[in-house]
């Protein structure tokens, strides 16, 4: 009776803990749609334009997401640390800057995150840019599904 007592003890456990620790909670994973009009590079991979699916979904560390941006020959994944957890971001929307023809993601904006992405640009470019009196940026709106 014993041992019985504390083997359905154990067994309880191990399924609390097996139901708290499987899949990603609603809370912990965002996710939607965006359409980029032109090819944009975002940190070393060049997106055509296209249809993209996105999410930020927790990991095993306590202090990363992972943000996983799909199209249909295209697959990028990105690291988010902590820091990027932002209170008063509400809308969804990447922020995309120009130079001429080329385009580079520079920051995405998600509810309770905004991540800024270092530019792949090379110092010419940055520095051509920085020259010109207004930087010319675009954004592009990003679909945040409902829970």
């Amino acid at each position: 009776m014993r041992y019985a007592s504390k083997a359905l003890l154990v067994v309880m456990g191990l399924l609390a803990v097996s139901l708290m620790s499987s899949g990603v909670r609603a809370d912990d994973m965002v996710v939607g749609t965006f359409k980029l009009p032109h090819a944009t590079a975002w940190k070393s991979t060049m997106l055509p334009a296209g249809e993209y699916t996105y999410k930020l979904a927790r990991t095993h560390s306590s202090d990363t997401r992972v943000l996983t941006v799909e199209g249909s020959k295209h697959t990028l994944n990105v690291l988010v640390f902590v820091e990027a957890a932002c209170q008063s971001c509400r809308k969804g929307e990447l922020t995309l800057s120009v130079n001429g023809d080329d385009r580079v993601v520079t920051a995405m904006e998600l509810p309770g995150y905004h991540v800024d992405f270092k530019s792949s640009w090379s110092n010419a470019q940055r520095e051509e840019m920085a020259r010109k009196s207004m930087k010319h940026s675009e954004q592009v709106a990003v679909q945040v599904n409902p829970d």
